[in-house]
């Protein structure tokens, strides 16, 4: 099946010339660390105007695409009901108007999407073997597919929600536009699927009213959304200021599928352990000492139990037949930080330990042995994926992300933001990761391959004729 990417604005293809910073800004807002590998001595040593003064503009408009020249944004000639994000013009999606179509490999399995809050990869066992928190999700992955390097496009749960369920990078900047009417510009996979004879459902073990999640799951296209207030709370400990523990989701999830098991629906659940504060231990699993640093211990507590709730779920599609026709993508939203970079929580932790996150499929027959995907991925690549595992095919338009069944591209650049305005950006291309904190603290630059806790910023040695070789 062919990958379902849309354009591109930084990758080259066949001889063509990469975009300038400028036409980068114009296609891709926001994402602006924008240059060639070439190009990475100007910027350590900020001796190009024209990059700064981008940057300066990407961190300025927090990368809002209503804020940039109208130059540079395709005004539409009449209003388009899924065009709207933050009541200002928007840019042309290219996914706008797709549809599926079936083929002659087109096997309607059930999709559930298992959504790990605030998970980072480094603090769960198949991505670290230093740390025995996830068990099961370690014996889960060795038959299926697991993504080695997968991110989230911005660290913060509503952001990663739109990339994951819509295919698409979200808006920038703090305010949920996509929870408004009519705020996505592209079908998302439950609404793709509904058009396909699917039946949709969301449940979360946090409040309705975090991050308006009612309004955004709405906008995704579930038809059904199931809240903690829709729960009942007894006998289920509090973990969260606004999260219980997470097999209070399993009875309503128990009689939703009773009702829906002849039928093949797209489920999500939002478990809600791992958000801050981490109130964990004790909990009816117990818990071990895995950090002398309370706060840490605590959350990893929190994904020593959101594994116990993961094993939970899939043995209650067991219990009523559906394990075999169920794809499971079982992904963190954003990863958390702990200090290792002076940064707490997960907004603005632009570090691995916050953009990193586990992405593994489990699909019974198949990945029988496991496969591991190599190359850059991000959240934009689970809705073609799954489309492909599907057997569908995408028409009238095009989606970002890559099909993890096939091998990245190895020149595919990542790049991200903070969630707060102002704040930060960053690029990942091969192994070299390049950070810009919008003025605030010095430049900051990272060989990922020899120093994957970021330690040794190669900024630092921007004049050195040996560094410079190895840009």
């Amino acid at each position: 099946m062919p990958r379902l990417a849309g354009n591109r604005a930084t990758e080259t293809e066949g001889n063509e010339t990469r975009p300038s910073i400028v036409a980068s800004i114009v296609r891709r807002p926001a994402f602006l660390i924008l240059v060639s590998k070439s190009e990475y001595v100007p910027i350590l040593k900020l001796s190009s105007l024209l990059l700064i003064l981008a940057l300066a503009v990407a961190c300025v408009t927090g990368g809002d695409p209503s804020q940039k020249s109208a130059e540079t944004i395709k005004q539409p000639a009449e209003k388009d009901d899924r065009d709207v994000s933050a009541g200002g013009p928007t840019l042309e999606q290219p996914a706008a108007a797709a549809s599926l179509a079936q083929t002659s490999r087109t096997e309607k399995r059930n999709v559930a999407l298992i959504h790990l809050e605030s998970t980072r990869a480094q603090s769960v066992t198949p991505y670290n073997r230093d740390v025995k928190t996830t068990p099961f999700l370690d014996e889960l992955a060795k038959r299926s597919l697991l993504a080695e390097h997968a991110y989230t496009v911005v660290p913060h749960t509503f952001k990663a929600s739109v990339s994951v369920n819509c295919g698409i990078e979200p808006n920038l900047g703090q305010e949920n536009t996509e929870a408004k009417p009519n705020g996505i510009p592209v079908p998302c996979l439950t609404s793709l699927l509904k058009d396909q004879g699917y039946v949709t459902v969301f449940l979360q073990s946090s409040t309705k009213d975090l991050d308006n999640f009612e309004d955004l799951v709405k906008n995704f296209g579930y038809e059904e959304f199931y809240p903690l207030e829709s729960m009942s709370t007894e006998s289920f400990q509090q973990v969260s200021s606004f999260s219980y523990e997470d097999n209070i989701m399993l009875k309503p999830s128990e009689e939703w599928l009773r009702e829906h098991k002849d039928k093949s629906f797209v489920a999500e659940y939002r478990t809600g352990a791992g958000y801050y504060d981490y109130q964990c231990v004790p909990n009816r699993y117990g818990s071990e000492n895995f950090s002398d640093v309370d706060k840490l211990n605590s959350y990893l507590n929190c994904l020593r139990y959101q594994d116990f709730f993961v094993k939970n779920l899939i043995d209650q599609y067991k219990e009523l037949g559906l394990y075999d026709n169920t794809i499971f993508v079982i992904f963190g939203d954003h990863g958390e930080g702990f200090g290792e970079h002076g940064r707490y929580q997960h907004d603005d932790t632009i570090y691995e330990e916050g953009l990193k996150v586990p992405l593994i499929i489990h699909a019974p027959g198949w990945f029988p042995n496991g496969e591991r995907v190599k190359g850059l991925s991000n959240h934009t690549d689970i809705l073609p994926t799954v489309l492909e595992m599907l057997g569908y095919e995408v028409k009238n338009g095009s989606y970002p992300g890559y099909s993890l069944l096939h091998s990245l591209p190895e020149e595919r650049t990542l790049r991200f933001s903070c969630f707060h305005e102002s704040k930060c950006l960053a690029r990942i291309q091969g192994s070299e990761k390049y950070i810009y904190h919008c003025g605030d603290q010095p430049d900051e630059l990272f060989d990922l391959s020899e120093d994957p806790l970021e330690q040794r910023n190669l900024a630092n040695e921007g004049g050195n004729q040996g560094t410079d070789q190895q840009l």
